[in-house]
């Protein structure tokens, strides 16, 4: 059964429509006198529902059809999708054309697995980063964030990251990015990629549903038994989404000028990540941050995620590129996933470069340190360096591995 109703008014990008029996998140169709529109239920009251416009409102008018079919077309999921790039609603955006869509009545599955479906993370995804995979170690199934102001080279990593990862697929969302670097993303399309895109100029509801077109498609990889990386740029954008849709809606800000119910939906949608018994999500999202610790969107960020990947503005200013701040940041997951002997070969090069940064403004200064030991470890600062840094290569396992055991060797004596 279609169900039926009319626009009552237009608010910016939400519509305020008659639809009786109509539920939050139902998708509907507006019928305009230049085209379709379509839009998802964001709030219900009584004798009348808010739609949040999955596209420009320009040309909407009072009493314009409004209709909701549970069977209405949606975006088709799975290993279609792979080697495509779409929009947040499915519409081709890689020159082929648009995937057939599915006629289904429940909702787009993306939903968090249970916790009792959950299964323990305990292998490494080997990202090609030696910095990553010798120091920080994220599990499969993990969720880690890329922190750090503009100009860090996240995207950058990001790419790198994804061109090398050993995954069985990649799922990457693109939310509010810029038209040019989501053409760049596009031409790394490869078969085993679904690139979901918004750029910033569609709607707050458009750029949200792209993100959860990105981990519904992550996740119904998943139930096909695949190890999945998915890679969401960005995280600080979804919730300037949320927030525009959430204040548009009338809700109150709260902290930051954030509504409370963004930091829900965020938790929502990154607790789709993890591992079950059939496949592995594991989560890698940017999130734009000027190093301010009171900001409560980096803030809720660093809560939700198993880990977090600092980037230093001092190592991208030098030209030392991936510029990770390995002190600054964190993997949760790391001493599940690696070796005893890993961990021990880790912690003594992190020791060694606290030392470093410890000491560098006496060192600047001319006051270099006396003991034997501390010259050692100064002797084996260039080595460290070469360590984090990187070229355009891959750093494969074995190869990052036995670097690693050499260095902290060489170290284990000096400390």
């Amino acid at each position: 059964m279609i169900l039926r109703g009319r626009i009552l008014a237009v608010e910016g990008a939400m519509l305020l429509a008659r639809l009786p029996r109509a539920a939050c998140a139902d998708m509907v169709r507006i019928g305009t006198a230049r085209s379709a529109l379509y839009g998802r239920v964001a709030a219900v009251r009584d004798g009348s529902v808010t739609i949040a416009a999955l596209g420009s409102t320009t040309g909407v008018r009072v009493g314009d059809r409004v209709e909701f079919d549970p069977c209405a077309p949606r975006t088709a999921l799975g290993t279609v999708l792979l080697g495509r790039a779409v929009d947040a609603g499915g519409a081709s955006l890689d020159g082929a054309p648009s995937p057939a869509p599915c006629r289904q009545r429940s909702q787009r599955s993306g939903s968090a697995p249970r916790p009792d479906a959950r299964v323990e993370i305990c292998c490494p995804l080997w990202t090609g980063v030696r910095a990553i995979d010798g120091l920080l170690a994220i599990g499969r199934g993990a969720r880690a964030g890329i922190f750090g102001g503009p100009g860090l080279g996240k995207s950058q990593l990001l790419r790198r990251i994804v061109r090398d990862v050993q995954a069985d697929a990649v799922v990457v969302a693109l939310v509010g990015e810029r038209g040019r670097e989501a053409a760049a993303w596009i031409a790394q399309l490869d078969a085993r990629m679904t690139i979901c895109v918004a750029t910033g100029d569609r709607s707050a509801a458009e750029r949200v549903e792209a993100a959860r077109v990105a981990f519904a498609q992550a996740a119904a990889l998943r139930g096909r038994g695949l190890d999945v990386l998915l890679v969401v740029d960005s995280l600080a954008r979804i919730g300037a989404a949320l927030r525009e849709g959430a204040v548009a809606r009338g809700e109150s800000a709260g902290r930051g000028g954030y509504p409370p119910s963004v930091f829900a939906e965020l938790a929502a949608l990154v607790e789709g990540a993890g591992r079950t018994c059939e496949g592995s999500v594991t989560l890698l999202a940017t999130v734009l941050s000027d190093g301010d610790d009171r900001d409560p969107l980096s803030e809720a960020a660093r809560s939700l995620l198993d880990g977090h990947l600092q980037l230093s503005a001092r190592r991208a200013a030098t030209g030392r590129f991936p510029a990770i701040d390995v002190l600054g940041s964190a993997s949760r997951t790391m001493a599940e996933v690696v070796t005893d002997e890993q961990s021990e070969a880790a912690a003594r090069v992190r020791a060694a470069l606290a030392w470093l940064e410890r000491t560098a403004e006496a060192r600047e200064l001319g006051i270099l340190p006396g003991e034997a030991w501390a010259q050692r470890v100064l002797a084996h600062e260039p080595a460290l360096e070469a360590f984090l840094g990187q070229d355009d290569q891959a750093s494969a396992p074995e190869q990052t591995l036995a670097q690693l055991h050499e260095l902290a060797d060489r170290l284990g004596e000096a400390l």
